[in-house]
Protein backbone atom coordinates (compact mmCIF):
# COMPACT_ATOMS: atom_id res chain seq x y z
CA UNK A 1 0.00 0.00 0.00
CA UNK A 2 2.82 2.40 0.90
CA UNK A 3 4.61 1.69 -2.38
CA UNK A 4 1.41 2.19 -4.38
CA UNK A 5 0.84 5.62 -2.84
CA UNK A 6 4.45 6.59 -3.59
CA UNK A 7 4.15 5.40 -7.20
CA UNK A 8 1.03 7.46 -7.92
CA UNK A 9 2.66 10.69 -6.77
CA UNK A 10 -0.69 11.96 -5.43
CA UNK A 11 0.85 13.35 -2.27
CA UNK A 12 3.73 15.76 -2.83
CA UNK A 13 5.12 15.01 0.62
CA UNK A 14 5.47 11.27 -0.12
CA UNK A 15 8.87 9.83 -0.77
CA UNK A 16 9.69 8.67 -4.33
CA UNK A 17 9.31 4.90 -4.89
CA UNK A 18 13.11 4.62 -5.16
CA UNK A 19 16.11 5.87 -7.06
CA UNK A 20 16.58 3.58 -10.06
CA UNK A 21 20.28 4.37 -10.24
CA UNK A 22 21.03 3.49 -6.63
CA UNK A 23 18.10 1.25 -5.72
CA UNK A 24 17.80 -2.15 -7.45
CA UNK A 25 14.12 -2.48 -6.47
CA UNK A 26 12.72 0.56 -8.26
CA UNK A 27 9.82 -1.35 -9.83
CA UNK A 28 9.21 -3.66 -6.88
CA UNK A 29 5.76 -3.85 -5.31
CA UNK A 30 7.45 -3.35 -1.92
CA UNK A 31 9.53 -0.43 -0.74
CA UNK A 32 13.28 -0.96 -0.86
CA UNK A 33 13.50 -1.13 2.93
CA UNK A 34 10.78 -3.75 3.11
CA UNK A 35 12.40 -5.75 0.31
CA UNK A 36 15.69 -5.74 2.23
CA UNK A 37 13.89 -7.04 5.32
CA UNK A 38 12.23 -9.75 3.24
CA UNK A 39 15.61 -10.79 1.84
CA UNK A 40 17.00 -11.01 5.38
CA UNK A 41 14.06 -13.19 6.45
CA UNK A 42 14.71 -15.49 3.50
CA UNK A 43 18.12 -16.27 4.99
CA UNK A 44 16.56 -17.53 8.24
CA UNK A 45 16.55 -21.22 9.06
CA UNK A 46 12.89 -21.86 8.27
CA UNK A 47 12.63 -25.20 10.05
CA UNK A 48 14.05 -23.68 13.24
CA UNK A 49 11.81 -20.61 13.04
CA UNK A 50 8.72 -22.74 12.37
CA UNK A 51 9.58 -25.05 15.27
CA UNK A 52 9.98 -22.17 17.72
CA UNK A 53 6.70 -20.67 16.51
CA UNK A 54 4.95 -23.99 17.14
CA UNK A 55 6.47 -24.17 20.64
CA UNK A 56 5.08 -20.72 21.46
CA UNK A 57 1.68 -21.75 20.15
CA UNK A 58 1.67 -24.93 22.24
CA UNK A 59 2.65 -22.97 25.36
CA UNK A 60 -0.14 -20.48 24.68
CA UNK A 61 -2.74 -23.22 24.26
CA UNK A 62 -1.63 -25.02 27.41
CA UNK A 63 -1.79 -21.86 29.52
CA UNK A 64 -4.90 -20.41 27.90
CA UNK A 65 -7.01 -23.61 27.79
CA UNK A 66 -5.66 -26.35 30.06
CA UNK A 67 -4.58 -24.09 32.92
CA UNK A 68 -6.96 -21.14 32.59
CA UNK A 69 -10.12 -23.05 31.64
CA UNK A 70 -9.95 -26.63 32.88
CA UNK A 71 -8.35 -25.71 36.22
CA UNK A 72 -11.14 -23.22 36.90
CA UNK A 73 -13.77 -25.87 36.16
CA UNK A 74 -12.10 -28.32 38.55
CA UNK A 75 -11.80 -25.74 41.33
CA UNK A 76 -15.42 -24.64 40.89
CA UNK A 77 -16.46 -28.28 41.25
CA UNK A 78 -14.36 -28.56 44.41
CA UNK A 79 -15.96 -25.42 45.83
CA UNK A 80 -19.42 -26.80 45.10
CA UNK A 81 -18.70 -30.20 46.68
CA UNK A 82 -17.27 -28.71 49.90
CA UNK A 83 -19.98 -26.09 50.39
CA UNK A 84 -21.87 -28.17 53.00
CA UNK A 85 -18.88 -29.48 54.95
CA UNK A 86 -17.32 -28.15 58.16
CA UNK A 87 -14.35 -25.78 58.20
CA UNK A 88 -11.88 -28.33 59.57
CA UNK A 89 -12.79 -31.01 57.04
CA UNK A 90 -12.76 -28.50 54.19
CA UNK A 91 -9.31 -27.30 55.27
CA UNK A 92 -7.93 -30.85 55.12
CA UNK A 93 -9.43 -31.40 51.67
CA UNK A 94 -8.05 -28.09 50.40
CA UNK A 95 -4.57 -28.81 51.75
CA UNK A 96 -4.46 -32.23 50.06
CA UNK A 97 -5.83 -30.82 46.82
CA UNK A 98 -3.46 -27.84 46.98
CA UNK A 99 -0.38 -30.03 47.44
CA UNK A 100 -1.40 -32.20 44.48
CA UNK A 101 -1.92 -29.13 42.30
CA UNK A 102 1.38 -27.58 43.36
CA UNK A 103 3.13 -30.79 42.30
CA UNK A 104 1.77 -30.41 38.76
CA UNK A 105 4.33 -28.43 36.68
CA UNK A 106 1.93 -26.26 34.62
CA UNK A 107 -0.34 -25.21 37.52
CA UNK A 108 0.58 -21.83 39.08
CA UNK A 109 -0.07 -20.96 42.69
CA UNK A 110 -2.50 -18.07 42.14
CA UNK A 111 -5.56 -20.27 41.31
CA UNK A 112 -4.88 -22.31 44.46
CA UNK A 113 -4.74 -19.19 46.65
CA UNK A 114 -7.85 -17.82 44.93
CA UNK A 115 -9.74 -21.03 45.70
CA UNK A 116 -8.63 -20.94 49.33
CA UNK A 117 -9.96 -17.38 49.51
CA UNK A 118 -13.36 -18.54 48.28
CA UNK A 119 -13.82 -21.88 50.03
CA UNK A 120 -12.43 -21.23 53.52
CA UNK A 121 -14.14 -17.87 54.18
CA UNK A 122 -17.40 -19.33 52.83
CA UNK A 123 -17.23 -21.92 55.60
CA UNK A 124 -15.54 -19.87 58.31
CA UNK A 125 -17.08 -16.40 58.18
CA UNK A 126 -19.85 -17.46 60.58
CA UNK A 127 -17.22 -18.54 63.10
CA UNK A 128 -14.37 -16.04 62.62
CA UNK A 129 -15.99 -13.25 60.65
CA UNK A 130 -14.97 -12.19 57.18
CA UNK A 131 -11.66 -10.60 58.16
CA UNK A 132 -10.69 -13.49 60.41
CA UNK A 133 -11.61 -16.11 57.80
CA UNK A 134 -9.60 -14.27 55.11
CA UNK A 135 -6.61 -14.16 57.46
CA UNK A 136 -7.11 -17.90 58.10
CA UNK A 137 -7.06 -18.64 54.35
CA UNK A 138 -3.87 -16.58 53.98
CA UNK A 139 -2.20 -18.61 56.76
CA UNK A 140 -3.27 -21.90 55.19
CA UNK A 141 -2.03 -20.70 51.78
CA UNK A 142 1.39 -19.74 53.16
CA UNK A 143 1.79 -23.04 55.01
CA UNK A 144 0.67 -24.92 51.88
CA UNK A 145 3.17 -23.05 49.70
CA UNK A 146 6.11 -23.69 52.07
CA UNK A 147 5.24 -27.37 52.51
CA UNK A 148 4.80 -27.93 48.77
CA UNK A 149 8.04 -26.07 47.97
CA UNK A 150 9.95 -28.28 50.41
CA UNK A 151 8.53 -31.41 48.76
CA UNK A 152 9.32 -30.10 45.26
CA UNK A 153 12.87 -29.24 46.28
CA UNK A 154 13.80 -32.32 48.34
CA UNK A 155 11.73 -35.13 46.81
CA UNK A 156 11.73 -34.02 43.17
CA UNK A 157 14.57 -31.59 42.55
CA UNK A 158 17.31 -33.34 44.50
CA UNK A 159 16.31 -36.72 43.07
CA UNK A 160 16.37 -35.36 39.52
CA UNK A 161 19.81 -33.85 40.15
CA UNK A 162 21.28 -37.36 39.95
CA UNK A 163 20.46 -37.52 36.24
CA UNK A 164 22.89 -35.88 33.85
CA UNK A 165 20.17 -35.36 31.24
CA UNK A 166 18.13 -33.27 33.68
CA UNK A 167 21.09 -31.11 34.71
CA UNK A 168 21.96 -30.68 31.06
CA UNK A 169 18.37 -29.75 30.17
CA UNK A 170 18.20 -26.87 32.65
CA UNK A 171 21.67 -25.63 31.61
CA UNK A 172 23.36 -26.07 34.99
CA UNK A 173 26.61 -24.63 33.57
CA UNK A 174 24.96 -21.62 31.95
CA UNK A 175 25.51 -18.08 33.18
CA UNK A 176 21.82 -17.71 34.09
CA UNK A 177 21.80 -20.81 36.29
CA UNK A 178 25.07 -19.81 37.95
CA UNK A 179 23.67 -16.34 38.66
CA UNK A 180 20.52 -17.91 40.18
CA UNK A 181 22.65 -20.19 42.33
CA UNK A 182 24.77 -17.26 43.47
CA UNK A 183 21.68 -15.26 44.50
CA UNK A 184 19.62 -18.07 46.02
CA UNK A 185 22.37 -19.59 48.14
CA UNK A 186 22.68 -16.36 50.17
CA UNK A 187 21.46 -16.68 53.76
CA UNK A 188 18.45 -14.76 55.01
CA UNK A 189 16.39 -12.36 52.94
CA UNK A 190 17.52 -10.18 50.05
CA UNK A 191 15.58 -8.38 47.33
CA UNK A 192 17.01 -10.47 44.44
CA UNK A 193 16.43 -13.75 46.27
CA UNK A 194 12.86 -12.90 47.26
CA UNK A 195 12.08 -11.61 43.75
CA UNK A 196 13.19 -14.90 42.16
CA UNK A 197 11.27 -17.06 44.62
CA UNK A 198 8.08 -14.99 44.28
CA UNK A 199 8.23 -14.01 40.61
CA UNK A 200 9.40 -17.34 39.26
CA UNK A 201 6.92 -20.09 38.36
CA UNK A 202 6.18 -22.22 41.43
CA UNK A 203 7.12 -25.76 40.34
CA UNK A 204 10.17 -24.98 38.15
CA UNK A 205 11.69 -22.59 40.72
CA UNK A 206 11.43 -25.02 43.64
CA UNK A 207 12.66 -27.96 41.56
CA UNK A 208 15.63 -25.92 40.30
CA UNK A 209 16.58 -25.16 43.90
CA UNK A 210 16.62 -28.90 44.56
CA UNK A 211 18.64 -29.67 41.43
CA UNK A 212 21.21 -27.07 42.52
CA UNK A 213 21.11 -28.66 46.01
CA UNK A 214 20.51 -25.41 47.86
CA UNK A 215 19.66 -25.25 51.57
CA UNK A 216 15.97 -25.97 51.99
CA UNK A 217 15.83 -23.92 55.21
CA UNK A 218 17.26 -20.83 53.53
CA UNK A 219 14.92 -21.26 50.55
CA UNK A 220 11.94 -21.49 52.92
CA UNK A 221 13.04 -18.28 54.64
CA UNK A 222 13.34 -16.57 51.27
CA UNK A 223 9.88 -17.81 50.27
CA UNK A 224 8.05 -16.37 53.30
CA UNK A 225 7.53 -12.92 51.68
CA UNK A 226 5.24 -14.62 49.14
CA UNK A 227 2.59 -13.79 51.73
CA UNK A 228 2.40 -10.38 50.00
CA UNK A 229 1.12 -12.23 46.92
CA UNK A 230 -1.17 -14.54 48.88
CA UNK A 231 -2.94 -11.72 50.78
CA UNK A 232 -4.43 -9.88 47.77
CA UNK A 233 -5.16 -13.18 45.99
CA UNK A 234 -7.12 -14.66 48.90
CA UNK A 235 -8.85 -11.32 49.41
CA UNK A 236 -9.89 -11.35 45.75
CA UNK A 237 -11.39 -14.81 46.12
CA UNK A 238 -13.29 -13.83 49.25
CA UNK A 239 -14.61 -10.65 47.67
CA UNK A 240 -15.77 -12.55 44.58
CA UNK A 241 -17.73 -14.89 46.85
CA UNK A 242 -19.14 -11.98 48.84
CA UNK A 243 -20.22 -10.26 45.59
CA UNK A 244 -22.25 -13.36 44.65
CA UNK A 245 -24.28 -13.29 47.90
CA UNK A 246 -27.77 -11.84 47.81
CA UNK A 247 -30.29 -10.83 50.43
CA UNK A 248 -33.78 -12.31 50.70
CA UNK A 249 -35.08 -9.53 48.49
CA UNK A 250 -32.61 -10.43 45.74
CA UNK A 251 -30.33 -7.44 46.19
CA UNK A 252 -26.54 -7.86 46.54
CA UNK A 253 -25.57 -8.26 50.18
CA UNK A 254 -22.19 -6.62 49.56
CA UNK A 255 -22.60 -4.32 46.53
CA UNK A 256 -19.10 -2.90 46.94
CA UNK A 257 -17.37 -6.31 46.89
CA UNK A 258 -17.14 -6.58 43.11
CA UNK A 259 -15.35 -3.24 42.78
CA UNK A 260 -12.90 -3.95 45.58
CA UNK A 261 -12.16 -7.42 44.14
CA UNK A 262 -11.03 -5.75 40.92
CA UNK A 263 -8.60 -3.61 42.94
CA UNK A 264 -7.16 -6.57 44.87
CA UNK A 265 -6.85 -8.57 41.64
CA UNK A 266 -4.82 -5.70 40.20
CA UNK A 267 -2.59 -5.74 43.28
CA UNK A 268 -2.04 -9.47 42.74
CA UNK A 269 -0.95 -8.87 39.15
CA UNK A 270 1.33 -5.99 40.19
CA UNK A 271 3.08 -8.05 42.86
CA UNK A 272 3.61 -11.06 40.61
CA UNK A 273 4.64 -9.18 37.48
CA UNK A 274 6.73 -6.69 39.44
CA UNK A 275 8.68 -9.45 41.17
CA UNK A 276 9.38 -11.06 37.78
CA UNK A 277 10.79 -7.79 36.44
CA UNK A 278 12.91 -7.26 39.56
CA UNK A 279 14.20 -10.84 39.39
CA UNK A 280 15.24 -10.42 35.75
CA UNK A 281 16.99 -7.13 36.57
CA UNK A 282 19.01 -8.53 39.46
CA UNK A 283 19.97 -11.66 37.56
CA UNK A 284 21.37 -9.50 34.78
CA UNK A 285 23.21 -7.34 37.31
CA UNK A 286 24.66 -10.42 38.98
CA UNK A 287 25.90 -11.78 35.65
CA UNK A 288 27.55 -8.44 34.80
CA UNK A 289 29.05 -7.35 38.13
CA UNK A 290 29.94 -10.65 39.79
CA UNK A 291 31.54 -12.39 36.83
CA UNK A 292 34.57 -13.52 38.89
CA UNK A 293 32.31 -15.26 41.41
CA UNK A 294 30.37 -16.89 38.58
CA UNK A 295 33.59 -18.22 37.04
CA UNK A 296 34.68 -19.61 40.41
CA UNK A 297 31.57 -21.85 40.56
CA UNK A 298 32.69 -25.36 39.68
CA UNK A 299 31.67 -26.58 36.25
CA UNK A 300 29.64 -29.80 36.12
CA UNK A 301 32.08 -32.03 34.20
CA UNK A 302 29.50 -34.68 33.34
CA UNK A 303 27.16 -32.04 31.91
CA UNK A 304 30.01 -30.39 30.00
CA UNK A 305 30.96 -33.69 28.38
CA UNK A 306 27.31 -34.33 27.55
CA UNK A 307 27.04 -30.82 26.08
CA UNK A 308 30.11 -31.45 23.91
CA UNK A 309 28.62 -34.67 22.57
CA UNK A 310 25.23 -33.06 22.06
CA UNK A 311 26.77 -30.13 20.20
CA UNK A 312 27.94 -32.38 17.36
CA UNK A 313 24.53 -34.04 17.19
CA UNK A 314 22.85 -30.61 17.25
CA UNK A 315 24.92 -29.44 14.30
CA UNK A 316 23.99 -32.60 12.42
CA UNK A 317 20.32 -31.95 13.20
CA UNK A 318 20.65 -28.41 11.82
CA UNK A 319 22.27 -29.83 8.68
CA UNK A 320 19.56 -32.39 7.98
CA UNK A 321 16.76 -29.90 8.73
CA UNK A 322 18.17 -27.20 6.48
CA UNK A 323 15.20 -26.10 4.42
CA UNK A 324 16.85 -26.52 1.02
CA UNK A 325 17.86 -30.10 1.86
CA UNK A 326 14.67 -31.29 3.51
CA UNK A 327 12.40 -33.64 1.55
CA UNK A 328 8.91 -32.50 0.63
CA UNK A 329 7.24 -34.75 3.20
CA UNK A 330 9.15 -33.18 6.10
CA UNK A 331 8.31 -29.68 4.86
CA UNK A 332 4.62 -30.58 4.67
CA UNK A 333 4.71 -31.92 8.24
CA UNK A 334 6.20 -28.81 9.83
CA UNK A 335 4.12 -26.41 7.72
CA UNK A 336 0.90 -28.25 8.57
CA UNK A 337 1.83 -28.27 12.26
CA UNK A 338 2.47 -24.53 12.17
CA UNK A 339 -0.78 -23.80 10.32
CA UNK A 340 -2.82 -25.88 12.79
CA UNK A 341 -1.36 -24.24 15.90
CA UNK A 342 -1.80 -20.74 14.45
CA UNK A 343 -5.45 -21.37 13.57
CA UNK A 344 -6.24 -22.99 16.94
CA UNK A 345 -4.52 -20.19 18.91
CA UNK A 346 -6.40 -17.45 17.10
CA UNK A 347 -9.67 -19.33 17.42
CA UNK A 348 -9.55 -19.58 21.22
CA UNK A 349 -8.35 -15.97 21.52
CA UNK A 350 -10.54 -14.09 19.03
CA UNK A 351 -13.62 -16.33 19.16
CA UNK A 352 -13.40 -17.30 22.84
CA UNK A 353 -17.15 -16.84 23.38
CA UNK A 354 -17.83 -19.31 20.55
CA UNK A 355 -15.27 -21.83 21.77
CA UNK A 356 -16.03 -22.00 25.50
CA UNK A 357 -18.93 -21.48 27.85
CA UNK A 358 -18.01 -18.68 30.31
CA UNK A 359 -17.31 -20.30 33.67
CA UNK A 360 -15.98 -18.78 36.90
CA UNK A 361 -15.00 -20.16 40.29
CA UNK A 362 -18.37 -19.18 41.75
CA UNK A 363 -20.32 -21.02 39.02
CA UNK A 364 -21.54 -24.61 39.42
CA UNK A 365 -21.16 -27.40 36.91
CA UNK A 366 -24.82 -28.40 37.35
CA UNK A 367 -26.12 -24.89 36.81
CA UNK A 368 -23.72 -23.55 34.20
CA UNK A 369 -22.56 -26.67 32.31
CA UNK A 370 -25.71 -28.83 32.67
CA UNK A 371 -23.91 -31.30 34.92
CA UNK A 372 -21.23 -32.22 32.36
CA UNK A 373 -17.79 -30.60 32.52
CA UNK A 374 -17.13 -31.33 28.83
CA UNK A 375 -19.92 -28.90 27.96
CA UNK A 376 -17.33 -26.21 28.65
CA UNK A 377 -16.23 -26.76 25.04
CA UNK A 378 -18.52 -25.52 22.30
CA UNK A 379 -18.25 -27.07 18.80
CA UNK A 380 -15.71 -24.46 17.66
CA UNK A 381 -13.72 -25.16 20.83
CA UNK A 382 -13.52 -28.85 19.97
CA UNK A 383 -12.26 -27.93 16.51
CA UNK A 384 -9.55 -25.78 18.08
CA UNK A 385 -8.49 -28.62 20.39
CA UNK A 386 -8.35 -31.10 17.51
CA UNK A 387 -6.14 -28.72 15.52
CA UNK A 388 -3.94 -28.32 18.60
CA UNK A 389 -3.51 -32.09 18.92
CA UNK A 390 -2.80 -32.46 15.19
CA UNK A 391 -0.11 -29.78 15.45
CA UNK A 392 1.55 -31.58 18.38
CA UNK A 393 1.49 -34.96 16.58
CA UNK A 394 2.93 -33.57 13.35
CA UNK A 395 5.68 -31.68 15.20
CA UNK A 396 6.57 -34.88 17.07
CA UNK A 397 6.79 -36.89 13.83
CA UNK A 398 8.95 -34.19 12.23
CA UNK A 399 11.35 -34.11 15.18
CA UNK A 400 11.60 -37.91 15.32
CA UNK A 401 12.52 -37.92 11.64
CA UNK A 402 15.08 -35.12 12.13
CA UNK A 403 16.75 -36.79 15.12
CA UNK A 404 16.95 -40.11 13.28
CA UNK A 405 18.60 -38.49 10.27
CA UNK A 406 20.94 -36.51 12.54
CA UNK A 407 22.10 -39.70 14.28
CA UNK A 408 22.80 -41.33 10.91
CA UNK A 409 24.82 -38.29 9.81
CA UNK A 410 26.67 -38.11 13.14
CA UNK A 411 27.61 -41.80 13.06
CA UNK A 412 28.89 -41.56 9.47
CA UNK A 413 30.95 -38.49 10.42
CA UNK A 414 32.47 -40.33 13.36
CA UNK A 415 33.34 -43.29 11.13
CA UNK A 416 35.11 -41.01 8.65
CA UNK A 417 37.08 -39.27 11.40
CA UNK A 418 38.00 -42.62 12.97
CA UNK A 419 39.24 -43.97 9.60
CA UNK A 420 41.31 -40.82 9.06
CA UNK A 421 42.90 -41.21 12.49
CA UNK A 422 43.79 -44.85 11.82
CA UNK A 423 45.47 -43.85 8.52
CA UNK A 424 47.51 -41.20 10.27
CA UNK A 425 48.63 -43.68 12.92
CA UNK A 426 49.75 -46.16 10.23
CA UNK A 427 51.76 -43.48 8.46
CA UNK A 428 53.33 -42.42 11.71
CA UNK A 429 54.38 -45.98 12.54
CA UNK A 430 56.18 -46.17 9.13
CA UNK A 431 58.15 -43.01 9.87
CA UNK A 432 56.00 -40.79 7.63
CA UNK A 433 55.44 -38.17 10.29
CA UNK A 434 53.87 -34.93 9.12
CA UNK A 435 53.43 -31.60 10.76
CA UNK A 436 50.43 -29.33 10.34
CA UNK A 437 51.55 -25.79 9.62
CA UNK A 438 49.96 -22.83 7.84
CA UNK A 439 47.10 -24.89 6.44
CA UNK A 440 49.21 -27.71 4.81
CA UNK A 441 51.21 -30.82 5.81
CA UNK A 442 55.01 -30.91 5.38
CA UNK A 443 57.08 -34.07 5.79
CA UNK A 444 59.79 -34.35 8.43
CA UNK A 445 61.78 -37.12 10.16
CA UNK A 446 62.23 -35.26 13.45
CA UNK A 447 61.11 -37.34 16.42
CA UNK A 448 60.33 -34.26 18.51
CA UNK A 449 58.19 -32.74 15.75
CA UNK A 450 56.40 -36.08 15.32
CA UNK A 451 55.56 -36.21 19.01
CA UNK A 452 54.27 -32.64 18.90
CA UNK A 453 52.15 -33.44 15.86
CA UNK A 454 50.63 -36.55 17.43
CA UNK A 455 49.53 -34.53 20.47
CA UNK A 456 48.04 -31.85 18.23
CA UNK A 457 46.36 -34.50 16.05
CA UNK A 458 44.79 -36.21 19.06
CA UNK A 459 43.35 -32.90 20.25
CA UNK A 460 42.08 -32.09 16.74
CA UNK A 461 40.55 -35.55 16.36
CA UNK A 462 38.89 -35.25 19.77
CA UNK A 463 37.28 -31.96 18.73
CA UNK A 464 36.22 -33.46 15.43
CA UNK A 465 34.54 -36.36 17.19
CA UNK A 466 32.50 -33.89 19.23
Amino acid sequence: MNQCVRSTGVFPCSKPPSDEETEPFARDIFTSKTRQQINVMKTWDRAKVYTYAIYWGIAFMVLQVIVAKITVVFLSWLIEETSNLGLGFVTIIMVITGVIMFLLPPVPGVPVYLTLGIVLPAQGHNIMGWVGSIAYSVGVGLALKLFSSAIQQKMIGEQLSNFVKVRQFIGINSTLMKAMRLVLREDGLSVPKVAILIGGPDWPTSVLCGIMRLSVIQIMIGTIPIVFLIIPTCATGSLLYMASLETESGNPEFPWAGTVSAITASLTAIVQFGSMVVAAYYLEQTADKRSEELESIEVDIEVKEADDRAEHLRKCYLDVTEWSRMPTGAKILVRTSLACIIVSSYMVQIFASRCFVPHSLTDTIDGNLEGNATNLFLPLGWVAMILFLVSCVFLYIFQVWGKKQAKILASSTNVQVSSSNQGLQRRQSNGEISQFSSGHLSSTNSENEGSSYRSSERRRSSHANF
